[in-house]
């Protein structure tokens, strides 16, 4: 994931292979939670290319290297790849990582910039201890409204961490686009 390459010891044993050193490291670095699924596809050699999808069927990427339209400095972002899933559900995790990190505990929701200089708010559930868990209410306008469909990635990039904000734009083969 994100090109980062992660030198994990596996062990054969009666139950199946085990990871074990490095593993640990990797599991908290991605914010893996009950109900991630973590795909390995065999490049050969010893080595795997990963794919990490949280509970709505998203595939989750860390940190994407994005820089802000108005910086040379990156803002912090996270990606999300669209799944049929999210759509039945109505809703997008937020990797761990980056709402422990970027986000304000015990906020309830969010403001997304739109090209046309529309804010929409959308509301977000938290865990227990005030750490967001997903972007909610509101998401299904915003998404259908800017025909955002299943295998598109969405890049959501804070643009305000104090009265949480963010800019998404989709990716393709062209680059980026605000929406």
């Amino acid at each position: 994931m994100g090109g980062r390459v992660w030198n994990i010891e596996v062990i054969r044993s009666d139950e199946g292979i085990i990871f074990t050193t490095g593993w640990s490291d990797f599991f908290a670095h991605h914010s893996l939670n009950f109900g991630y699924f973590v795909v390995f596809e065999y490049r050969g050699n010893s080595t795997f290319f990963t794919s990490i999808l949280d509970h709505s069927g998203c595939e989750v990427h860390m940190d994407a290297p994005i820089a802000s339209s108005s910086s040379s400095q990156p803002l912090p972002s996270f990606q999300i790849t669209m799944s049929a899933r999210s759509f039945c559900h109505r809703c997008i995790y937020v990797p761990g990582t980056f709402a422990r990190t970027h986000l304000p505990r015990f906020v309830n929701e969010v403001q997304i910039h739109d090209a046309a200089g529309r804010v929409w708010q959308i509301g977000l559930d938290r865990r227990g201890n005030g750490i967001v868990r997903r972007i909610a209410r509101g998401w299904a306008a915003f998404y259908s409204t800017k025909n955002i469909s299943p295998g598109d990635t969405c890049v959501f990039e804070l643009i305000n961490s104090d009265i949480p904000a963010f800019n998404v734009y989709t990716v393709a083969a062209g680059g980026r686009q605000l929406l």
